[in-house]
């Protein structure tokens, strides 16, 4: 939303209520509990109170959560200068603090769009915190980003009471494909080497060493059920028997999950890039983009970006972003999958990316390797 004032600009992102929302689902509870109480037989009844009384719990908890104020979230432009607002002041600049403002489209989004400020004095990054440097020295307004319309106005409201300028983007860089390489006889290209890395996979290993242990105390309970002496060690045998075909269940059903395509994530590594797969998120890398990669010990896998412009070309990514120029991977590589990236990373990595693994609690150290 934009707000537009005489003398300044107020682009909010401030998230509304639910009042409307909850009306609704209220309205639906009240329905189903009504027709329930109106049928002649038990079941309706029950099955109408219940559904009803869902809809309306639903509803009393969005209007519990819309009760407090929203949190401010906007980007205010006006005669003292341009400020970011979330909850409180996150960072105000005068404008005589700025040489310029640049506000850019976002590479292969036309329609969206981010404020990038060139600073006056070299002493500028020490007064502002809240900001991300990008190349040439200037910096990103984080956190929001901006429509067409609101482009415009920014870059008219900016104009009155200082500088705008046209800042060009560094172009990505194209991944690095491998050499071809000459064939004497007709056949198929061969592809780049390829390993996908299961994220959150289990340990195949200790999985089965479960299920041997299963199966062994199973066996074992079953004969002493069946050919020991009956009374307390008799039901005792048979309750723990119950509790091995339940557990052994559970622990199944929890690695079966881990391998649905909602709470999957996978690592694709190859020698000419990098690619992050889940349901709701991708993120696909060249080597020529990545500077330095580190595993830690706990597991969280990340990076350092070689090009200063990164955030300008990956806004998704803003959200890993550790605040020191590097960035996490959202979810940590189980055991297995990180034993499996120390194995196969060292040989797919071009030489000119440092790379560092962790193990244990021991610091991360680099890993030497030879080119791809």
């Amino acid at each position: 939303m934009t707000t537009s004032e005489s003398n300044g600009l107020v682009v909010s992102r401030t998230a509304g209520r639910h009042w409307i929302l909850a009306a609704v689902l209220l309205a639906i509870g009240a329905g189903l509990v009504w027709m329930g109480l109106s049928a002649s037989q038990q079941s309706p009844r029950i099955a109408g109170c219940v559904f009803g009384g869902v809809f309306g719990l639903l509803a009393l908890i969005l209007g519990l959560r819309s009760l407090p104020e929203p949190v401010a979230d906007e980007l205010v432009l006006d005669a003292s200068g341009i400020s970011r607002v979330v909850g409180g002041v996150v960072w105000a600049a005068r404008w005589g603090e700025l040489r310029a403002v640049a506000v850019l489209a976002e590479p292969g989004r036309q329609h969206s769009f981010r404020v990038v400020l060139e600073p006056a004095d070299a002493r500028f990054a020490e007064r502002h915190q809240g900001l991300t440097p990008v190349a040439a020295g200037q910096f990103l307004v984080p956190g929001i980003t901006l429509s067409a319309a609101e482009a415009g106005r920014l870059r008219e409201v900016a104009g009155r009471y200082g500088k705008v300028t046209e800042r060009p983007v560094t172009p990505v860089p194209e991944p690095s494909r491998p050499p071809a390489v000459a064939r004497l006889a007709p056949g198929p290209v061969p592809e780049p080497a390829r390993v996908s890395i299961h994220v959150n996979g289990w340990d195949r290993r200790k999985l089965w060493l479960f299920d041997f242990a299963m199966v062994l105390l199973g066996a074992g309970v079953y004969v002493a059920a069946e050919f020991g002496p009956s009374g307390v060690l008799h039901t005792v045998c048979r309750i723990l028997g119950s509790a091995v075909i339940v557990l052994a269940g559970v622990v199944h059903a929890f690695e079966f999950n881990s391998h649905k395509r909602t709470l999957r994530a996978d690592l694709r590594l190859s020698n000419v890039d990098l690619q992050w797969k889940t349901y709701y998120r991708t993120l696909e890398l060249s080597w020529r983009e990545i500077a330095e990669l580190r595993l830690l010990a706990s597991g969280h896998l990340e990076f350092r970006p070689a090009d200063p412009d990164f955030p300008l070309h990956y806004g998704d990514a803003e959200k890993l972003a550790l605040g020191d120029g590097w960035y996490r991977l959202p979810r940590a590589l189980s055991p297995a999958a990180a034993r499996k990236f120390g194995r196969c990373a060292p040989t797919l990595l071009p030489r000119e990316v440092v790379l560092t693994v962790g193990r244990g609690g021991a610091p991360p150290t680099p890993i030497t390797r030879g080119a791809t």
